[in-house]
């Protein structure tokens, strides 16, 4: 009997044994998954979810903060028949519930009201999750991570989620083909053998306005502009450094005047004393003072001049055709004795007698 009860403890001692092990390898290779908070969100996706299973990782900026425990549309999970409106609009949705650790996206959030208004904060500054590619493999996983929140708004539930929800944005992958999807239907959609055709003819029409240019340009007309304007430059040039000279004599010149009075002045100041300055200076000032009173006097003396020089303006307008007359008489008179004297000159008797006799032929 005693070896049997010690057969019995041995056999007790290793099953417990057998156990503590399989705790402590559950512990370690779970990396502590029992002992962490967890809480279930769900999103829902309008794309495929090709390549995401169950237990896929959900990652934060990646960082594992979760994985996907279940993968179900949204008219089977919430019972919507083809006869509610809404089994065709938003039915056919991709329903994502996941396991999240609270520790990592709620903070230090002890009960679920608090951790659904922590969630609320992070939405509203564009927290969303969306389908991420591990490269090569073809596996999927969810990314959760910040965009803008006015480009992804969250989706109007016309229902009450069962969890927290968490929106939804577009993958990369779907972004670019609805992208690509859409410049091959306008690519149908235009009319390229238009486009074609006015190409060829903006193209021609490159083509005659180049050569226009260049034989504007090689003509003569630009060589002998361009050659104007080089001689315009070449003068203008040549002007510039002539008033450039002319300018420094000018100021050299005028550095001397002034030198030169102010050596006067200080003679001036040297040869006259106080008393000879101010008679001087009393001379000029009535000096100045009869140049005003003369000065005064000259617009009525200009202004007598004025009228005299008009009325001398009159009488020359007068005179001028009696004067043009006269030399017209002159002239004839003077023609008329031109002929007199020729006439007296060949044949002086007709002074006396008239005309001469006609001659008479034999």
């Amino acid at each position: 009997m005693a070896v049997r009860r010690r057969n019995y403890f041995r056999v007790g001692l290793f099953v417990f044994g057998a156990l503590m092990l399989i705790v402590v390898g559950i512990v370690v290779l779970g990396g502590g998954a029992l002992f962490r908070r967890t809480a279930t969100m769900e999103t829902y996706l309008q794309e495929s979810v090709q390549g995401l299973d169950i237990g896929s990782a959900v990652r934060y900026r990646g960082v594992k903060i979760g994985s996907v425990a279940d993968i179900t549309f949204v008219g089977t999970a919430y019972r919507m028949t083809p006869e509610d409106p809404r089994y065709f609009q938003v039915g056919q949705f991709v329903l994502i519930r996941m396991q999240i650790d609270i520790d990592a996206i709620g903070g230090a959030a002890t009960s679920g009201q608090e951790l659904e208004a922590i969630v609320r904060r992070l939405v509203g500054n564009g927290l969303r999750v969306r389908l991420a590619s591990q490269g090569i493999t073809g596996t999927s996983y969810l990314e959760v991570d910040y965009v803008s929140p006015e480009r992804n708004p969250p989706l109007q539930l016309s229902w009450t989620p069962d969890y927290f929800y968490l929106p939804s944005a577009p993958s990369v992958i779907s972004r670019l083909s609805s992208a690509a999807e859409q410049v091959f239907t306008r690519l149908e959609e235009a009319n390229l053998e238009k486009v074609v055709n006015e190409a060829g003819l903006l193209l021609k029409e490159l083509r005659d306005t180049n050569q226009k240019l260049q034989g504007l340009v090689g003509g003569d007309v630009i060589g002998t502009a361009l050659a104007d304007v080089a001689a315009a430059a070449r003068s203008a040039r040549g002007v510039a450094a002539a008033a450039d000279e002319n300018v420094g004599h000018m100021l050299v010149d005028l550095r001397e005047t002034t030198m030169r009075l102010n050596g006067l002045s200080q003679d001036i100041a040297q040869h006259f004393g106080g008393t000879t300055l101010r008679t001087l200076s009393q001379g000029v000032r009535d000096t100045v003072a009869e140049v005003r009173a003369a000065v005064a006097g000259l617009p009525e003396t200009v202004a007598t001049a004025g009228r005299a020089t008009r009325r001398a303006d009159a009488m020359l307008a007068t005179g001028q055709q009696d004067l043009e007359l006269l030399l017209q008489n002159v002239t004839i008179i003077s023609q008329n004795l031109k002929e007199l004297t020729e006439t007296a000159k060949r044949y002086p008797a007709q002074l006396l007698f008239g005309q001469p006799p006609k001659r008479s032929e034999p």
